[in-house]
């Protein structure tokens, strides 16, 4: 399929497993230069050769902490000095080791973590986006929530309550 995606910049965040990292691979496929961001070095060098036996000969992965703002701008910075203009962000990091459990075992630095990587993280990167998401021709921003918004399941209750904020948050 060609969506017309040669030579665009994408960044993917939280790109380095799941479905973020099948996002970067299409991306990579439909010939867009691509960055994922991820907190840990030896994901995202599995996923950058990923990316460059899929064509994406110049993808970077870049370390970053997505619940930190200093480290989330640096990367941003970085690729600014790399791409003078961004496409398409996504935002696809989830909690995947706090905040699981009924409502009553999730303790209040679970929530937090939760809600900080399932829906201030993507805050962070659109902020940091931002000014080359504006110098660009065109762009678009993705976040990925999640189909228990719409279905509770009982043992995901943080979860699906950052991803609902998220959801928000994107509207």
């Amino acid at each position: 399929m060609d969506l017309g995606l040669a030579d665009a910049t994408a960044v993917v965040a939280g790109g380095s497993k799941g479905m973020g990292r099948a996002v970067a691979q299409s991306l990579a496929g439909e010939g867009a230069r691509i960055a994922v961001l991820a907190r840990t070095q030896g994901a995202l060098d599995e996923t950058v050769d990923s990316l460059r036996s899929l064509g994406a000969a110049d993808a970077v992965g870049l370390a970053t902490d997505l619940t930190s703002w200093e480290s989330v701008e640096r990367a941003l910075e970085t690729l600014g000095e790399r791409w003078e203009s961004l496409n398409i962000l996504v935002n696809a990091a989830g909690p995947v080791d706090v905040g699981i459990g009924l409502f009553e075992d999730v303790d209040d630095d679970e929530w937090q973590a939760t809600f900080d990587i399932g829906t201030v993280s993507a805050a962070r990167c659109v902020r940091a986006a931002l000014p080359l998401v504006r110098s660009a021709s065109w762009a678009r921003i993705v976040n990925i929530s999640a189909h228990s918004t719409k279905r509770q399941s009982s043992s995901i209750v943080a979860y699906t309550a950052a991803k609902a904020a998220l959801t928000s948050l994107s509207k």
